[in-house]
């Protein structure tokens, strides 16, 4: 394996571990977020989560672009179906991300602690499910080059190269 490919392992699998930990976080503050008052969690949402936010945004489409560099490194190997598959759950992830948790990330952060609605906690609830939903498919993902990664990495043959059956 080239020196190249190596750094594409190290870096995807180092990038989709650290966005799974960003996501995984959050799950964990859920419990303790929802007994803040009002002022507090207007507070965190207007100076802690943005800085947060753009920061795993970032990485996260860091591990993209990375993961799809592996996956066309693994093109021509039997890895290149668990790669594959890998950056699709990364990309779901963050379609995700986008689709439902980013949504609202925005209405929080236009919150002041005095228009902070009575009804936050479904906002809330909203955001961990988003989540929680990326935390499973980055897992998948982490599994998925896990596999690839310490399983034999055999070159493709091609299929006129193959000798036909029965011969």
């Amino acid at each position: 394996m080239s020196w190249w490919l190596r750094a594409l392992w190290a870096a995807a699998v180092s990038l989709v571990v650290i966005t799974l930990g960003l996501t995984f976080v959050r799950l964990l503050e859920m419990p303790v977020e929802l007994a803040f008052d009002t002022e507090l969690r207007a507070r965190l949402n207007s100076d802690l989560y943005p800085h947060l936010s753009n920061a795993s945004g970032l990485i996260e489409a860091l591990a993209i672009v990375v993961a799809v560099a592996l996956s066309a490194g693994e093109r021509r190997t039997n890895r290149f179906r668990l790669t594959f598959l890998a950056v699709v759950l990364v990309i779901a992830a963050f379609v995700l991300w986008l689709a439902v948790v980013h949504p609202v990330n925005g209405a929080f952060t236009a919150w002041a602690s005095q228009s902070v609605p009575g009804d936050w906690q479904r906002w809330h609830l909203r955001w961990a499910q988003g989540h929680i939903g990326g935390a499973v498919l980055l897992s998948g993902a982490l599994i998925l080059l896990l596999i690839a990664l310490t399983g034999p990495r055999r070159i493709a043959v091609p299929r006129q190269a193959r000798a036909p059956r029965g011969t």
